[in-house]
């Protein structure tokens, strides 16, 4: 009897050691099923992080940014190659000087005092003409002036009334138009001299002005 409550004791003690190992095999299983779609969820989550660096560091992003620049060059040609209409020159011819005639005396070169200011906006015109006045024309009291104080689409000689016998032999000389002449001029003294200040319609001795 003692033997057998034994055997029955063990028996029963295996059978209960087999249970638990069977109900912790199954909670296992349990949790095994349930964290596996997580754990799956978690490392493409990652996988996903780890590509996007990826070709974020290696200029997956740069095909849009050469097709900015490349829109931006295209737009920039385009408006480089299409025309813009150069600004066209505006003059308002002047008043012809009533108080001057052509005809009447006129002074001899030696006699013409004169100074050249260049208003014309190209560089040595003002040089060139008072050379061809001293040298060819032989007007030898002649001076350049330099630069005017600002550019002007038509050329003027200012003379005083007292002048108008040596404004006749620069305007016969240089064919001055009449829209040039201005005889309002305040230096009246013997050795003052006229102001002949060239414009954009002066385009060398001997050619016609021409601005408008």
């Amino acid at each position: 009897m003692g033997t057998r409550g034994k055997g029955r004791r063990a028996d029963s003690s295996r059978a209960r050691t087999r249970s638990r190992r069977a109900s912790g095999g199954r909670a296992g299983s349990r949790r095994g099923a349930h964290g596996g779609p997580w754990l799956a969820a978690a490392a493409g989550f990652l996988a996903l992080m780890v590509i996007g660096g990826f070709l974020l560091l290696h200029g997956a992003g740069k095909p849009n940014a050469a097709a900015a620049i490349d829109a931006s060059g295209t737009a920039a040609a385009t408006r480089a190659s299409s025309p813009t209409a150069a600004p066209s020159p505006t003059c308002t011819p002047e008043p012809a000087d009533a108080a001057f005639a052509h005809t009447g005396s006129k002074a001899q070169p030696i006699n013409v005092r004169v100074t050249v200011l260049n208003g014309s906006g190209t560089f040595g015109q003002a040089e060139a003409v008072l050379s061809w006045m001293q040298n060819t024309a032989k007007f030898l009291r002649t001076s350049n002036g330099g630069p005017a104080p600002h550019n002007q689409p038509l050329t003027s000689l200012v003379y005083a009334p007292n002048h108008v016998d040596q404004a006749r032999t620069l305007v016969a000389a240089l064919g001055l138009p009449v829209a040039s002449l201005h005889g309002n001029g305040t230096s009246t003294g013997l050795r003052d001299p006229m102001v002949l200040t060239l414009g954009a319609d002066f385009h060398g001795v001997g050619k016609e002005f021409t601005a408008c």
